[in-house]
């Protein structure tokens, strides 16, 4: 859920920008919650991090528009599905998949310091919206995290550098259950373009949607 430190080579005019900011912040004062920010990891809590900050990029939300226009590219239904968002920071794209009917909504942050306020997002968040009844955050290095069983839509706001990556997107491709995979700012998409197991399903200004190719899925 984060921006890479270099240029957005996809781009997007300051226009976009702003008006994202704003809605952004307009989301944030609705439901009382704080997730509009720049923050560099490194400033936060680089101890607790460790070496795993090399690969790390910095966080920025969601524009909430956008995450709309890439969830909505899901080849499956969602009921059946767990959500997961690798580098979920502050926690807002927890919160909007939380208003989608997902089994379960989970955020895998690494840093200590944007777990715990992303779990005050949760706790401060009117929970009448969600349509999700089980929405966590976990606190936990997304290289070692233990993907659930079954379906999985899997997000990405370019989270992590090609060497985090890599061995993700072939545990990923391993599987044999349905899994969409939205990448949002795909700065490293030749990595997952590089496994046979992913099919391009959509390409939006913002990002890429990629769905494991049709086989002996269960």
């Amino acid at each position: 859920m984060r921006r890479p430190t270099g240029i957005n080579r996809r781009g997007s005019t300051l226009g976009a920008q702003v008006s994202g900011r704003r809605a952004g912040q307009r989301f944030d004062a609705e439901r009382g919650v704080l997730t509009e920010a720049l923050m560099f990891l490194g400033d936060l809590d680089p101890e607790a991090i460790g070496s795993s900050l090399a690969h790390a990029t910095h966080y920025e939300a969601t524009p909430v528009a956008d995450f709309g226009r890439l969830i909505g590219h899901v080849p499956f239904a969602l009921e059946h599905a767990t959500f997961i968002d690798l580098g979920a920071g502050m926690g807002r794209v927890i919160l909007l998949a939380a208003m989608r009917p997902f089994r379960q909504v989970v955020g895998v942050e690494l840093s200590p310091a944007l777990t715990a306020i992303a779990r005050g997002n949760l706790r401060s968040a009117p929970r009448h919206a969600f349509r999700c009844r089980d929405v966590r955050m976990v606190c936990a290095d997304a290289a070692a995290y233990r993907f659930p069983r079954g379906p999985l839509v899997v997000y990405l706001y370019n989270p992590f550098d090609a060497a985090v990556l890599t061995p993700i997107a072939a545990r990923l491709a391993a599987r044999r259950c349905p899994l969409a995979l939205l990448y949002h700012t795909p700065v490293q998409r030749e990595v997952i373009e590089a496994l046979a197991a992913f099919e391009l399903v959509a390409e939006e200004s913002c990002g890429v949607v990629y769905q494991l190719a049709r086989r002996e899925q269960r």
